[in-house]
């Protein structure tokens, strides 16, 4: 019984896979043929990135067996421009957080700019990225940063820098706090959970998963305009750390007691 189970997870994870993979090609000729009638007068990429919303959902609605909390969306302000900020847990992270339905510049690694269509969509949108332990990359994300923030573009950054291993929240790094202090912008924090256990294994993925998104209230520039980056950093970093550990205790309950 276990191996005909075990069985047929790998052929429905097989089969997704290749959903996915054939829709990518579809989609990407869509995202094209956007990006070419609109670019020129959509300086945001506006239109582009609803259309980039539209492909997330259909990858969120492929398994009907993988449903989504929603919590906390009346904590968005519509026209609000935002540094927004979420812990990482996965790369389906990416895919997850275009529920939020409003309209930002991703900060990612270099590395995705490689990945066949998903990465070109990235390219495509004019999302920023960033190569890990380069100065000189960190100080041209903040360049282009502040230029979307002044755009009208909010920004969604990962202050982890990379994926949390255990799923717990670790410690933020200060980029995403000095944008929010230099372009006078609210911060909104959003909590996610569950996006790690999916893909923990590429040929086995989690076919029934429930994953949160909980939206917190935003933070207001005048609330932390007195903060130095590092404090504001702790600062969100406890706020979403203690959310997080409400959503999922479970995961935090090794880290307790080892302390």
């Amino acid at each position: 019984m276990q191996i005909f189970k075990s069985t047929l997870l790998v052929f429905a994870t097989i089969l997704l896979w290749i959903i996915a993979l054939a829709s990518c090609i579809v989609f990407f000729a869509g995202d094209v043929v956007v990006w070419f009638l609109t670019f020129w007068w959509d300086k945001r990429l506006w239109l582009l990135h609803r259309y980039s919303i539209l492909w997330a959902m259909f990858y969120l609605k492929i398994n009907p067996f993988w449903r989504v909390r929603f919590e906390g969306k009346e904590n968005i302000r519509k026209e609000q421009v935002y540094v927004i900020v979420s812990n990482h847990q996965s790369a389906f992270d990416i895919i997850l957080l275009y529920r939020l339905y409003t309209h930002f510049k991703w900060v990612a690694k270099k590395e995705l700019a490689k990945v066949p269509f998903i990465g070109w969509n990235l390219l495509l949108n004019n999302h920023i990225f960033i190569e890990r332990g380069s100065a000189v990359s960190a100080k041209k994300m903040m360049e282009q940063g502040m230029k979307h923030l002044r755009m009208g573009s909010s920004l969604l950054i990962f202050p982890e820098g990379t994926r949390s291993a255990d799923g717990t929240i670790h410690r933020f790094k200060d980029g995403a706090f000095i944008l929010a202090q230099k372009s006078e912008k609210p911060i909104l924090p959003v909590v996610i959970d569950g996006s790690g256990e999916i893909m923990q294994n590429p040929l086995k993925l989690k076919l029934a998963q429930t994953l949160t998104i909980k939206i917190l209230p935003e933070i207001s520039y005048e609330s932390f305009r007195e903060f130095s980056p590092n404090e504001l950093a702790r600062h969100v970093q406890q706020l979403m750390e203690k959310e997080h550990m409400a959503i999922a205790p479970e995961r935090y309950h090794g880290s307790m007691v080892n302390s």
